[in-house]
């Protein structure tokens, strides 16, 4: 019995030392909307013979702080199963005008740095992506994209906390460029992912994220917080 519960309190204390501390509750923006955080850049990539509004597309979206990419937050590995929606069509017969797809991307990390403003104590906060969304309007000129940006929404929760532990965010992208308008790759943005989340590959879009809201809430208690008191109870007789 002494030697469980010794075991116990050595597992206890293992978990405490890995979750030193919850991130802090709080509504964190990018710089452009006078906030503290990084904005970021994101890459949407896909098989050959795929393309930005077919499934097997993958996200990769990292804070860009001007020198880096994701010292500070990102959203990865994220893949369309299903094709988007069009929500909203208003291209004419000569092919001229905008379209809104609702694209749902399925899976994928949140990773933010532990040295971030909601700092808490953890080296790194990071869990399961529960839903993310983009809601994109492309703008074509005789059937040719010539612009593109979308409104993301996403919900995610970190791992070792309660599932009250939530991060919600909502930000704005517009497409640089794209491998299927010609366009070349530039450095200084995430790489082009496949669908088993490695990196290498060779065709893709890329994005600027701006104007992002986090907003964290419910991580005040751990998962794994447990008193003195209710390990003894545990082992009462």
């Amino acid at each position: 019995m002494i030697r469980t519960l010794l075991t116990t309190l050595l597992l206890l204390g293992l978990s405490a030392a890995a979750l030193a501390g919850p991130p802090v509750d709080g509504i964190y923006e990018t710089t452009d909307i006078g906030g503290t955080i990084a904005t970021g850049r994101y890459t949407e990539s896909w098989a050959p013979g795929g393309g930005a509004l077919m499934p097997g597309t993958v996200l990769n979206a990292q804070s860009w702080d001007g020198m880096s990419l994701g010292t500070e937050w990102g959203y990865s590995c994220g893949i369309i199963e299903t094709a988007p929606v069009v929500l909203t069509d208003f291209v004419n017969a000569n092919g001229t005008g905008n379209r809104t797809y609702m694209k749902t991307f399925v899976g994928g990390t949140i990773w933010l740095s532990g040295s971030g403003p909601w700092a808490g104590g953890d080296a790194f906060y990071s869990g399961p992506i529960l839903n993310y969304v983009e809601f994109e309007t492309i703008q074509y000129v005789n059937h040719v994209q010539v612009h593109a940006v979308t409104n993301v929404q996403a919900t995610a929760y970190f791992e070792g906390y309660p599932e009250t532990c939530v991060a919600f965010s909502v930000a704005n992208g517009v497409e640089v460029g794209s491998t299927a308008l010609g366009d070349p790759m530039p450095v200084n943005y995430p790489d082009f992912l496949d669908t088993a989340c490695n990196g290498g590959g060779t065709e893709g879009a890329w994005w600027n994220m701006m104007t992002m809201s986090l907003y964290i809430d419910g991580c005040a208690v751990s998962n794994d917080d447990m008193s003195w008191g209710q390990v003894k109870s545990m082992y009462r007789d």
